[in-house]
């Protein structure tokens, strides 16, 4: 979170552009949150974007130049990053998976607690600044901030980068440990890079530079570059980790709907009851877990309506993919020999979800080769192609 002028000059471009693109998501978002309440890390990632979209608008240079001098004291002296890491805190907090409510609870409180603490220290540091309050040029504040050494200033701003410091740390590490393949797994990979990025960039453009006043190895390209790169790095990997999750879970979401509806609109016609009357709007990924539940239900319904045997002697087959294929193959009519309600439960090691879309896979593909749909009325399909 440099204040070198040469980013603001490169952000001047393109401010605009990220401000009216993320207004809608930001606004969505709101609006989802406010109608279905949802978890705290969700809520500390809105929290995150809403800020970074308020600070964003607060460093063009026409709304600088109407703001009053205490406001910008303390916008250059470290608010934005507070404001902004202390919601990356409370994300941290909330995605400690092994964590109990009331220790959730006290982790937020001490969050709180500490960054209000630096925010008044931070503040108070910041009223003494000889300059920068008075600077209408935002390029020209942020350049004295990192050059002529405003004692007060620049105490703030290193204070801020240490407590910037101090919450990506736990971020990196956190993100480190639940980083996997899994949607929200690459998110927090994101994440933890984009908190790598930031240390550097704090190190370098938020202590070591403006305690040395721009000289030395941080007045070279090279120590430019790291005063300000970094932390360009880190914000695209930190919007990229928020947003990985979300969009790929949806997208997940979205493609097991196309897996699952054959078979859930195939047995609801047999069996209305399954879906309630008037079904209240839910989220995609809620939708999914509701559709598995009514195709377990429904098979259970089918198998009584057909009279299949709880157990035979035949022995079940143990592989999901063989067994998702035989019970596919009785949907639509086909018979198999043995076939008992056993073979209608999830094989070991099987989750109840992942067995439904298995089934309903192996329907849908077993439908497709048929010249003409097999209901499943029971009746055996001699349309085979």
């Amino acid at each position: 979170m440099s204040a070198n002028a040469a980013a603001w000059e490169s952000l001047r471009a393109v401010r605009f552009v990220v401000l009216g693109c993320f207004l809608p998501i930001l606004l969505y978002r709101i609006w989802r949150i406010t109608r279905h309440p949802t978890s705290v890390p969700a809520y500390a990632a809105l929290a995150f974007g809403v800020w970074a979209w308020i600070w964003l608008l607060i460093f063009d240079d026409w709304v600088w130049s109407l703001l009053p001098p205490s406001v910008r004291t303390i916008s250059m002296g470290g608010w934005p990053a507070i404001t902004i890491v202390a919601c990356l805190q409370v994300f941290v907090v909330g995605i400690a998976g092994d964590a109990s409510p009331a220790r959730i609870r006290r982790g937020l409180r001490n969050t709180s607690v500490v960054a209000v603490l630096v925010l008044i220290v931070i503040t108070v540091l910041a009223s003494h600044s000889r300059v920068i309050g008075g600077m209408d040029d935002i390029n020209a504040a942020a350049e004295i901030l990192r050059t002529d050494g405003d004692p007060a200033a620049v105490a703030a701003f290193v204070i801020s980068n240490v407590y910037v410091i101090f919450v990506v740390v736990q971020l990196a590490w956190v993100g480190f440990r639940h980083a996997d393949r899994t949607p929200v797994g690459i998110g927090l990979g994101l994440l933890t890079a984009a908190s790598i990025a930031q240390i550097v960039e704090s190190i370098c453009g938020g202590i070591w530079g403006p305690l040395t006043r721009g000289e030395g190895f941080m007045g070279s390209a090279y120590g430019l570059w790291l005063q300000t790169g970094p932390g360009g790095i880190a914000a695209i990997l930190m919007v990229l980790g928020f947003l990985w999750a979300p969009v790929m879970l949806r997208v997940q979401a979205r493609r097991e709907m196309r897996r699952l509806r054959p078979l859930h609109d195939a047995l609801t016609d047999i069996f209305p009851g399954l879906v309630p009357p008037a079904e209240s709007w839910i989220r995609l990924l809620d939708k999914v877990f509701e559709w598995s539940t009514h195709i377990q239900d429904g098979l259970t319904l089918l198998a009584q309506s057909r009279q299949v045997p709880l157990e035979t002697d035949t022995p079940v087959l143990s592989g999901k993919l063989e067994r998702a294929l035989a019970v596919a193959n009785w949907l639509v009519g086909q018979t198999v020999p043995g076939f008992s309600s056993e073979w209608l439960r999830a094989p070991d090691g099987v989750s109840d979800e992942a067995w439904v879309l298995a089934i309903a896979e192996a329907y849908r593909e077993r439908q497709e080769g048929l010249e003409a749909l097999a209901s499943l009325s029971g009746m055996p399909s001699t349309l085979r192609r």
